[in-house]
């Protein structure tokens, strides 16, 4: 014969999420608001300088292709 399947009841199963969430929370280490500003600067640095590589690098690239055209 087929198993019943015992159901549980969707709220009690949300609460006890919901504590299980609020438990794991009070366990994260926040970082400081000195040390979010820093490495949001260091990241916001570092992606500025990749997009300024990466254009002079297809300038670059665009330059020598215009050139190699009024040359050959």
């Amino acid at each position: 014969m087929a198993k019943s399947k015992k159901r549980r009841n969707p709220f009690v199963f949300l609460a006890n999420f919901l504590k299980d969430v609020k438990k794991e929370a009070q366990k994260v280490m926040w970082t400081s608001r000195k040390n979010l500003l820093k490495y949001s600067v260091a990241t916001l640095a570092f992606m500025l300088f990749i997009c300024v590589f990466f254009v002079g690098t297809d300038l670059l690239i665009a330059l020598l292709s215009y050139v190699k055209e009024l040359v050959g």
